[in-house]
């Protein structure tokens, strides 16, 4: 596969509405023959699908799951997963980071019922019945001269079918591990609010625990604060939001909660060691995975 479609996805699309929300495009990647990664976490959606060679395994919350070519598998935010391979040749990978909020108000349509369902769910693996890869190949055709609306349909249409794969019917009431399900719930209302300023003691009223408790749940779960995370995930949106096209940075700064644009400036910089007009310059770069069981 040529790199060129990959280039024009990571410079443009920064921001879509679906499915009764709003879709962070934060970066798409192709690897023809992917090594072995560790341990780690995301404060996003992190969507992947074997290509026509490879095999091995995805292990997310120290369970296994079998790749092979034509598996669909997602990574979901906070949950610690690797991918290994076992096979004579690396695994041919794609795979786009996303995250999604809903805009909070009853959904309307199947694609909003859909988008809800796929947030909630703990589904993380299923096989393509080439719908997914037919999209992921439409899109390398076409990426590289395609009109941005184009581009834009069928994007749009990628995530729905992503989201339709591993979204079930009904969402269970209940999941097996209660800890992780609180957890899970905070880490989805966190995503979903990352607008607005946001307090611990709200997080904690909403999944029903003290702050205390949530933060000792949060930490196992995601291996951080929820002051932490909440403060990565704005600037990882705000990575993706300054490398595509050219929203003022103080309207990017306001759209994911921050005080003012002088603070804004401060964590980003702590973050990635240059202020964000010079990482929309290209003088920055997006993390990679840095330690085992580390939030990249």
């Amino acid at each position: 596969m040529a790199r060129d479609w990959i280039a024009r996805l990571n410079t443009e699309l920064g921001r879509l509405a679906i499915g009764g929300g709003r879709l962070d495009l934060l970066h798409w990647a192709y690897d023809e023959h992917l090594r072995d990664n560790q341990p780690h976490r995301h404060t996003h959606f992190e969507a992947c699908l074997v290509g026509a060679h490879g095999s091995g395994t995805f292990t997310a919350l120290g369970t296994d799951h079998r790749l092979t070519p034509g598996t669909f598998f997602l990574a979901r935010p906070g949950v610690v997963h690797q991918i290994r391979n076992d096979g004579p040749e690396l695994m041919e990978l794609v795979w786009v980071s996303f995250a999604w909020s809903d805009d909070g108000g009853t959904p309307r349509t199947p694609g909003e019922r859909l988008m809800r369902n796929f947030a909630a769910s703990d589904a993380i693996v299923a096989m393509d019945d080439g719908r997914i890869r037919s999209l992921w190949d439409a899109l390398r055709a076409v990426a590289p001269t395609a009109l941005p609306e184009q581009v834009r349909a069928l994007v749009q249409t990628l995530v729905l079918e992503m989201a339709q794969a591993l979204a079930p019917d009904s969402v269970p009431a209940e999941r097996p591990d209660p800890h992780a399900r609180i957890a899970q719930q905070a880490v989805r209302y966190i995503e979903d609010n990352l607008y607005r300023p946001l307090a611990v003691d709200e997080i904690a009223n909403y999944v029903h625990v003290s702050p205390r408790h949530l933060g000792r749940l949060f930490a196992a779960f995601t291996g951080t604060s929820p002051t932490r995370y909440m403060m990565l995930a704005r600037l990882d949106r705000a990575s993706a939001l300054l490398q595509r096209g050219d929203l003022p940075i103080k309207e990017i700064a306001d759209s994911l909660g921050f005080s003012d644009s002088a603070y804004f400036t401060r964590c980003f910089t702590r973050r990635y060691g240059v202020a964000p007009a010079a990482f929309r310059r290209g003088e920055g770069e997006v993390r990679i995975v840095q330690s085992p069981g580390g939030l990249v």
